[in-house]
C-alpha cells in the first residue's frame, strides 16, 4: 500500500508540474537571429568611427544582404550617452540560425559577399581602417538573440 501511495503522489506531482509548464508558455521564440554588438566610443571620435564603419562594416553588410546571408542591418546611437556605457548598437539580422552554419552552400555565399565588398574597398584599405578601431572604441558586448513574440 505504501508503494502505491508513493507512486500516486509522484504521478500527481509530475502531472501537476507538467500542466503548469504548459500554461506558463504564453510566447513563441522567433526564427530570426539578431547579432547585437554594443560599442563604447572614445570621446569626440563619433564622426571618424561612423565614417570608417560605413566603409567597412556597412559595406560588408550590404554585400551580405545582396547575397541573402542577412536580411538587414542597423546602427543605433544613444541619445543620452554617459561615460562607461555603450554609445552605439550594431545589429545584423539573420533569417535563422542556419544562415551561420559553415557548409558549402553558405561558404559560397560568404565568398561572393566578400568579393563584392572588396570591389568597393580593398582588403588592405579595410585592414588599415579596422586597425584604428582599437583606439576609437571598445566592444562592450556581443550577443546572438531571438525575438520573443507573445501569443494573443
Amino acid at each position: 500500500m505504501k508503494h502505491i501511495t508513493t507512486i500516486f503522489v509522484l504521478s500527481l506531482c509530475i502531472t501537476t508540474g507538467f500542466s503548469f509548464a504548459q500554461e506558463g508558455e504564453t510566447y513563441d521564440t522567433g526564427e530570426k537571429v539578431y547579432d547585437i554588438s554594443t560599442i563604447d566610443l572614445e570621446p569626440n571620435v563619433d564622426p571618424i568611427y561612423l565614417n570608417n564603419i560605413k566603409r567597412t562594416w556597412v559595406n560588408q553588410a550590404e554585400a551580405q544582404k545582396s547575397e541573402g546571408i542577412i536580411e538587414d542591418y542597423f546602427i543605433y546611437r544613444s541619445i543620452n550617452p554617459y561615460d562607461g556605457d555603450f554609445d552605439l548598437i550594431l545589429m545584423t539580422v539573420y533569417p535563422n540560425l542556419a544562415a551561420l552554419d559553415n557548409n558549402p552552400k553558405n561558404r559560397k555565399k560568404w565568398d561572393r559577399a566578400t568579393e563584392k565588398a572588396q570591389k568597393a574597398i580593398s582588403q588592405e584599405a579595410t585592414q588599415e581602417l579596422t586597425a584604428t578601431y582599437g583606439k576609437l572604441r571598445t566592444i562592450r558586448d556581443q550577443k546572438l538573440m531571438r525575438e520573443i513574440k507573445f501569443r494573443k
